[in-house]
């Protein structure tokens, strides 16, 4: 025997059974539920176990079984063979459902078919098929020694099956194997002889021709794809429905096929020479490798080979079992590991359904096979092959030499291509097509598939790849790669920072959607506006004003605040930025922070003429002219550093309250604003009025306005913001720090007016301040007096109180004012003392006439009615008050005088009102002090009963 270009292996373990049950009469057998059955020449069919020990036996035909076959799906035993009778050949059908725990007891027989109809001749039976279908539908196909196939489809369990007669040509000619392959839908039947192979179709009955050569018996079987295997003398053949398919030589006389799982089982022997006994061998196959798996030599003649319990056991005519279980993969690959055959190995466990892993091991030893026979090129193959399995430093690092770096490049390729690298790979590949200064790789690699308007699928870490482009020069493509991974920061970096690329990076941020240029402008800003000053100004200024709504974020609206630190220490280019904004937007974005920034940059003098409005291009883009020479610059870091002292001041402003002078005198030393001109001081006031226009809320925050103001003493804008938060007395403070005498008497006429929502009692605060000073104040004193003697603010032993605390003052100062005062005085004396003696002949000529009323008789002597003026006449009516009247005039109201009623009401109802006033205490105590006057607040409540008895005791009740 002579198998060409096979390799031989012991991938089976071998062990022999002496001592078993196995039936020497045994005629057929196959596997069953967890036993093997055996039918035997005297009918009996025998259920043996995993040991070959007989489990259970029971007659099933008189004479002989032929053929046995079990459908593991409905759990039923097929037994073909001879019985005693009329019948002589039939086919059972048992139910082993359940029936293999007793010894004893005999399966129930479903069915006995007989094989033979009446009109269909009778010929030896060589061979059997079933097809399993759902009981009792059932397809058999019995092959005889005269070529004819019977055919018996359809439901066997009520005789209604159909019957059918197959006859191949030439005839005559016995069958040796039946098998059927397929589904119910297209089931077809192989079908073998010694010299020819066909395939019928089982439903049309049609036939066709596969093979002018055959097979003998048990020398066809079906693999797991329905493929029919033919083992002949030369060769293994494959025949499907289409045709013939590939074969495999192996030489030697085929006696028995069987498939188990991959692998061909067959019995092989030959002829025996000069009287000495043939000699058979048991090899198994594996076709898809192309090796033995394992051979063993048989002392004995083979009957029967079963597949069962996952091994293999070959029953010997002297009673010798040979069992052949197969080792594990493990076992197997170690075999060919120790022989060097790693891709048979790699093969064999792709055959074998071994799982991803496994194999990546397997390609793993035959690369370090082929690294150590220095076959680089096939040891990369393999490497190529474990990624994702195994670790890639364990390759890198067999390929960190020089010679070999072509290798160790298409390696971190792969890695790419796989997804499977790191930012660390990505570094190492690019360092290697930069050594190799392989530009059309480096291109490839960045590019995708290296067309220069291909779309890069940037398998790879984009920052480690721009890191290594920038290290080694290749700015392009560093740029090429930002550009398609959307990074801008770093587009820009590789133009500024590498390439000094103004314009090119201007231009850049042209073409980037609004937020996006705004956000790189906050980093980038401040390189460009060194550089490109006027370019970059107007960006700015683009970017803060409403774009094109048409674009996705054309309304979206950048704020200045962003961009301050920018222009540091370019104040004029700060200035000209923020008045631009306001003058061309309504209600910008940040727009306190662009009057706070303005107010500052006024107040620190960075202006030497009012700002212009920037220029305007044909394409309507705004330019600005800034001014490098000459132009002073703020001190470091001043705009961002000084919003903390901003912050501070504020809360110490909170706090302050009325003792701002001193603040506003130490902080009036601390700022240049006393040293701007006339023209810029205004602009400064007008910016201020600007934001905050009469009758509408202020635009900027008043307390860090006030801060700046007060940081760098711009007294106007002090008096401009206390005046609008009606802080009247701090405005007068300013001017008693700036010992502006004029505008604080101007300032006080103003805001102490009441016809005009002023203060009153500012005058005393102005006159008190002039009492303090050391200096000659007569003037000024004087207008004071004259304006408290116009509006009667202050009495005067308060004035003189106040103005005795200055002893420099002199008595000429108040003179005129005491006599006006003490004139006017008398006057009102002698105007009371007059009303006191009216009010007290008014009260002794009513205490008379009280008197008389209550001790004298009243006459009434009238002759006319006091209403209508006619005679009197009875019944009339008479009032004390000396009124008479006709009853008829007075109507149904005859108990008070109609001409006297309506004054004596209104005299009960101010009583009665003075009575209820007087018992309001809030109100009392209000008027006492908002009325500079007090004493007459108190003299008019007294007068209506505040401190009588029944209005105390009114007040309690209602608490």
């Amino acid at each position: 025997m002579l198998s060409l270009g096979w390799k031989k292996f012991s991938f089976f373990e071998q062990s022999l059974k002496r001592e078993h049950e196995f039936p020497e009469a045994a005629s057929c057998c196959c596997p069953g539920p967890d036993v093997i059955v055996a039918g035997c020449a005297d009918g009996s069919v025998a259920f043996l176990d995993r040991e070959l020990q007989m489990k259970q036996a029971f007659q099933a035909h008189a004479k002989s079984t032929d053929f046995v076959a079990f459908l593991s799906k409905e759990k039923l035993l097929i037994t073909l063979g001879h019985d005693e009778g009329p019948v002589l050949v039939n086919l059972k059908v048992w139910n082993l459902e359940g029936q293999l725990k007793s010894s004893t007891a005999s399966p129930p027989c479903l069915k006995t078919l007989k094989v033979f109809a009446p009109k269909q001749p009778e010929a030896d039976i060589t061979a059997l098929a079933v097809h399993e279908e759902n009981w009792p539908h059932m397809s058999l196909a019995i092959g005889l020694a005269n070529g004819n196939i019977y055919c018996i489809l359809g439901d066997i369990g009520k005789d209604k099956a159909q019957r059918t007669t197959l006859t191949l040509q030439p005839a005559s000619t016995p069958i040796t194997n039946l098998n059927f392959t397929g589904d119910n839908k297209h089931l077809h039947l192989y079908v073998t002889t010694q010299t020819s192979i066909a395939a019928v179709d089982v439903k049309t009955s049609s036939k066709v021709g596969l093979d002018e050569a055959g097979a003998g018996p048990g020398c066809a079987v079906l693999n797991q794809e329905g493929e029919l295997i033919v083992g002949r003398d030369e060769a293994f053949y494959f025949n499907t429905l289409e045709g013939r398919g590939p074969c495999f030589a192996c030489e030697g006389h085929k006696q028995q096929l069987q498939w188990f799982r991959s692998y061909i089982a067959a019995v092989l022997s030959t002829p025996s020479q000069q009287g000495s006994a043939p000699t058979h061998l048991f090899q198994v196959f594996d076709l898809r490798n192309k090796l033995i798996a394992t051979s063993v030599p048989l002392t004995e003649t083979p009957k029967h080979v079963v597949c069962s319990w996952g091994m293999i056991l070959v029953i010997q005519a002297g009673g010798l079992v040979t069992c052949l279980k197969e080792k594990e993969l493990t076992a197997k690959l170690e075999l060919l590991y120790n022989k060097s055959l790693y891709l048979l190995a790699l093969n064999l466990a792709q055959s074998q359904q071994a799982d991803a892993s496994s194999c990546a091991e397997i390609q793993r030893r035959y690369a370090d096979h082929l690294y150590s026979k220095h076959d680089y090129d096939g040891a990369m193959t393999q490497y190529v092959s474990t990624i994702g399995y195994l670790e890639p430093s364990y390759v890198i690092r067999k390929f960190l030499d020089a010679q070999r770096i072509h290798n160790l490049t298409s390696y971190l390729e792969q890695l790419h291509e796989q997804g499977k690298a790191s930012a660390d790979h990505t570094t190492l590949l690019l360092n290697c097509y930069t050594k190799l200064k392989d530009v059309d790789k480096l291109d490839r690699f960045l590019r995708g598939s290296g067309a220069p308007d291909s779309t890069p699928s940037l398998n790879f870490d984009v920052e480690t790849a721009v890191k290594v482009c920038r290290a080694a020069g290749y700015f392009q493509h560093a740029l090429f790669v930002c550009q398609a991974a959307a990074e801008t920061q770093w587009y820009l970096d590789i133009l500024l920072e590498d390439m000094q690329s103004w314009e090119d990076a201007l231009a850049y941020l042209q073409d980037l959607p609004r937020q996006q240029a705004a956000a790189a402008l906050k980093k980038h800003g401040k390189v460009l506006l060194n550089n490109m000053p006027e370019a970059t100004t107007a960006l700015l200024m683009q970017l803060c004003t409403p774009g094109d709504a048409s674009k996705p974020d054309g309304d979206w609206i950048a704020k200045v605040s962003d961009f301050a630190h920018l222009a540091a220490d370019r104040p004029m280019a700060l200035m000209l930025l923020c008045e631009f904004i306001l003058n061309s937007t309504q209600a910008p974005p940040g727009e306190e922070f662009l009057y706070h920034t303005l107010l500052e940059l006024h107040l620190m003098g960075h202006e030497d003429e009012p700002p212009q409005l920037p220029r305007t291009t044909p394409s309507g883009a705004a330019t600005a002219s800034t001014q490098d020479e000459g132009e002073a610059a703020a001190p470091a870091g001043h705009l961002p550093q000084h919003d903390n002292q901003v912050d501070q001041a504020q809360r110490q402003e909170s706090r302050r309250g009325s003792g701002a002078q001193a603040g506003t005198s130490s902080a009036s030393r601390l700022g240049p604003a006393h040293t701007l001109s006339p023209q810029k001081r205004e602009a400064t006031l007008e910016l201020l009025k600007r934001g905050w226009p009469l009758g509408e809320e202020s635009k900027y925050d008043t307390n860090h306005a006030l801060v700046l103001c007060r940081m760098h003493g711009f007294t106007p804008g002090l008096r401009f913001l206390y005046e609008r938060m009606r802080h009247f007395r701090e405005v007068l403070q300013v001017h008693m720090a700036a010992g502006d005498h004029g505008a604080l008497i101007e300032d006080c006429m103003r805001l102490g007016d009441v016809s005009r929502g002023g203060d009153p009692h500012l005058w005393s605060e102005v006159l008190e301040y002039f009492a303090r000073q050391s200096g000659d104040c007569t003037e000024q004193v004087g207008a004071v007096l004259h304006h408290i003697e116009a509006g009667n603010l202050l009495p005067p032993l308060v004035v003189l109180a106040i103005l005795a605390k200055n002893p420099t003052l002199q008595l000429r100062v108040v003179k005129n004012y005491i006599a006006r005062q003490l004139s006017a005085e008398s006057a009102h004396i002698q105007e009371d003392r007059a009303q006191i003696a009216k009010y007290q002949q008014e009260t002794a000529q009513m205490r008379a006439e009280v008197k008389e009323l209550r001790t004298q008789a009243r006459v009434f002597q009238n002759s006319k009615c006091a209403l209508s003026g006619a005679p009197l006449e009875l019944p009339a009516v008479h009032f004390v008050c000396g009124h008479s009247f006709n009853l008829r005039s007075l109507g149904e109201n005859e108990k008070e005088c109609p001409i006297c009623a309506p004054q004596f009401r209104s005299i009960l109802d101010i009583k009665r009102a003075m009575r209820s006033g007087a018992t309001e205490q809030d109100k009392f105590f209000a008027q006492l002090k908002s009325n500079p006057n007090g004493f007459s607040v108190i003299a008019d409540f007294f007068g209506r009963g505040l401190l009588d008895a029944a209005s105390i005791s009114t007040a309690r009740s209602t608490l």
